[in-house]
């Protein structure tokens, strides 16, 4: 005779196979290390993609506080294409770097409601200043819901970040984001 067992409840931690996020990205070209790079988003994400922007050889890293344009009154999301592309025209920027985040309760790939935790991801996507083009595209988010953490949007940026860079592959890899930070 054969004893089947089943599982009853399904335990709230992930598996050890998906403590990695998902990852998306591709490039068709990235700015040199001596081109001007206008970093647009939220302070958190813009933080941590100036520190890896530095570790990989890029120096002219500008901010919009830290320019003579900026307004309080204006919001760092995507849908703000224009104004970001004529921020970085007048700060002489090359190259724009937007950076996104989205947090939900529900629509984690293994978790559907997420409770106490959330479903986040984070979007990078980078436009060329002179043309307006789209030159690089990256996603990173958790397979299930996770804290809202500091250490939880640093280690989704920094995969965005090296996915669009070409650093690592799409999908899900077992690549731990201390080594792509």
């Amino acid at each position: 005779s054969v004893v089947l067992l089943v599982q009853g409840c399904r335990s709230k931690s992930p598996p050890s196979s998906v403590r990695f996020p998902i990852t998306s990205g591709s490039h068709t070209s990235l700015p040199t290390a001596q081109q001007r790079i206008l970093l647009w988003g939220d302070p958190p994400l813009t933080d941590v993609a100036a520190e890896w922007l530095r570790s990989h050889h890029y120096s002219s890293i500008l901010m919009p506080e830290n320019g003579p344009f900026h307004a309080p009154h204006i919001s760092h999301t995507l849908s703000d294409h224009k104004v970001a592309l004529a921020v970085a025209r007048g700060m002489q920027a090359d190259f724009v770097l937007f950076l996104e985040r989205a947090e939900s309760k529900d629509g984690a790939l293994i978790e559907p409601q997420c409770g106490p935790l959330f479903s986040v991801d984070v979007r990078i996507r980078g436009l060329s200043v002179e043309s307006g083009d789209v030159a690089l595209r990256g996603n990173a988010h958790y397979p299930h819901c996770v804290e809202l953490s500091g250490e939880t949007f640093r280690n989704l940026t920094c995969q965005a970040l090296a996915t669009a860079w070409g650093f690592r592959p799409s999908g899900q890899l077992d690549i731990p984001s201390s080594l792509m930070c």
